[in-house]
């Protein structure tokens, strides 16, 4: 799609970012705030990981690497209602304890920036998004990287993590994530982004 065509007037753009578990996208997401700011734009962020279910049960196939677990109807909702500045709360999720919540949206803001790996699947064709791009990074550097994360951030032992990673995260990938790249406008490829063309493509 190309970079504006879908934007509506009134409505404040928004740019996704999706790809793999462990790609680099939360990373790249602020990275891009940043240099928006430095331009004199105000991004807001929105993590997908923040429209987990609470109390949901794991697929027994793909755990909660899959579309299922994220709360569709939530994560929709409230981006549509986030692009006409209609909310004063958005959704949380705690990664430790798998509970809900919320955080206060005061900032103003004239960009939503939304990144995730599920979730995605559920708001693309249902709003209006102005950019997509997808982050492709090899997968033993994304293996390491979630590893990492998982055991150090999220307090969950070594071997799970491994375990989840190979019978649930790729088959996971292969079945919801990898279609998302047809979608995109931009794919950028390992931790090392060139971020000029995507700011190009914003401004």
């Amino acid at each position: 799609m190309a970079g504006w065509r879908r934007r509506l007037s009134g409505a404040v753009p928004i740019i996704c970012i999706c790809g793999p578990s462990a790609a680099g996208k939360t990373t790249f997401a602020a990275h891009l705030a940043e240099q928006l700011r430095s331009r004199g734009r105000n991004p807001l962020l929105i993590a997908c990981d923040d429209y987990y279910r609470s109390g949901w049960s794991p697929n027994s196939r793909y755990g909660f690497d899959t579309i299922d677990a994220i709360d569709a109807d939530q994560l929709r909702m409230q981006l549509s209602a986030v692009r006409y500045r209609q909310l004063s709360s958005l959704r949380s999720y705690d990664m430790r304890s798998r509970k809900v919540g919320s955080r206060s949206l005061v900032q103003p803001y004239d960009l939503v920036l939304i990144e995730g790996s599920y979730g995605p699947q559920h708001f693309l064709q249902a709003v209006p998004i102005s950019l997509v791009v997808y982050i492709e990074t090899p997968l033993l550097q994304r293996l390491v990287k979630r590893l990492r994360r998982d055991v150090s951030e999220r307090q969950r032992p070594a071997l799970y993590v491994v375990r989840q990673m190979l019978q649930e995260m790729l088959p996971g990938e292969r079945r919801f994530i990898h279609p998302l790249k047809r979608c995109a406008d931009m794919v950028l490829r390992g931790y090392d982004w060139d971020i000029e063309p995507v700011l190009s493509r914003i401004e």
